[in-house]
């Protein structure tokens, strides 16, 4: 047996090394079609008929705010996410999808659930429903 190094067996090692095996190739295949992560994951946060402000869109989507606010300005433009003031806070800002966005995010999120499919094979229901719940549970308890 291989000796055991310390990443080998380190959790936020696991975690980052099974995201990026789980995620790679489907960020390669939206990559062809024009698509960025940072896109996907706005869309992915957004779907299908929701309203977030900026700072909720940020922490969903994994991304910094101002990073977040350049690519909302992009997508502003393309027709795909619009803003809006929220009406209880004028101050507040509120991002949601277009008919174009929704459309465009129907089709990513088809292809990310059979990519995922493909990922979970030979793994129970209850094993995936398990696995999920403690990754859930996980980065509540991490403060997220």
């Amino acid at each position: 047996m291989k000796p055991q190094g310390f990443t080998e067996g380190y959790l936020l090692y696991l975690m980052a090394h099974a995201s990026a095996a789980a995620s790679d190739a489907f960020h390669a295949e939206i990559a062809r079609d024009g698509v960025s992560v940072t896109t996907w994951r706005i869309l992915g946060s957004l779907y299908p008929d929701r309203q977030l402000n900026v700072g909720t869109l940020a922490r969903m989507s994994l991304l910094k705010q101002p990073t977040l606010t350049r690519q909302l300005d992009r997508l502003c433009a393309d027709g795909v996410t619009m803003r809006h003031h929220a009406k209880d806070d004028r101050r507040g800002v509120l991002v949601e999808l277009t008919d174009k966005g929704r459309g465009l995010a129907r089709g990513l999120i088809d292809r990310a659930q059979a990519h995922e499919a493909g990922i979970l094979e030979g793994f129970s229901a209850e094993e995936v429903t398990d696995l999920k719940a403690r990754l859930k549970s996980l980065i509540d308890r991490a403060g997220d």
